[in-house]
């Protein structure tokens, strides 16, 4: 009997480990706001923003590490990598802070579809790391939109 309380054990304790160590899911992208464009210098500007996430986990998680690619219209613009710690709540929004180097060249080669369309495709690829209780996990990071050439004007301070 005591050999069978020792196997559910073991198969009890693997179950709890196996689950509470299981990869978390992606933080929900919500949106972004306060975009400013902070300098001009020739022909690139510096372009920060604040990017909400819902973090859909029903635990806290660390935001450790992000490297992501900002494209519109599927021709590549910037290049943002954040490398400081954000704490992220469970079960709630939270702020992460990206600037990057937009140049003039960039705008200007969607600038015909822009004021066609009056929208553009935004997309964002990449990955972030996360942590979670001491273990690091790698997360793809992919969206894809279309954004409207007015809610980008409006949101400009």
């Amino acid at each position: 009997m005591k050999k069978n309380q020792g196997a559910l054990f073991l198969v009890i304790t693997s179950f709890f480990f196996i689950f509470s160590c299981s990869k978390p899911l992606q933080p929900q992208y919500l949106g972004f706001e306060n975009l400013q464009i902070n300098k001009n210098m020739g022909n690139e500007s510096i372009v920060s923003a604040n990017v909400k996430f819902y973090n859909p986990n029903n635990f806290p998680l660390q935001l450790k590490q992000a490297d992501i690619n900002l494209m519109l219209n599927d021709k590549q613009v910037a290049h943002d990598l954040l490398d400081s710690t954000i704490n992220i709540p469970k079960l709630d929004s939270f702020y992460v802070p990206v600037s990057f180097s937009l140049s003039l060249n960039s705008i200007l080669n969607n600038a015909l579809q822009f004021l066609l369309s009056r929208k553009t495709k935004v997309n964002a690829d990449g990955f972030i790391k996360l942590k979670k209780s001491g273990i690091s996990f790698t997360v793809p990071i992919h969206y894809e939109s279309y954004q409207s050439l007015d809610s980008l004007l409006q949101s400009v301070r």
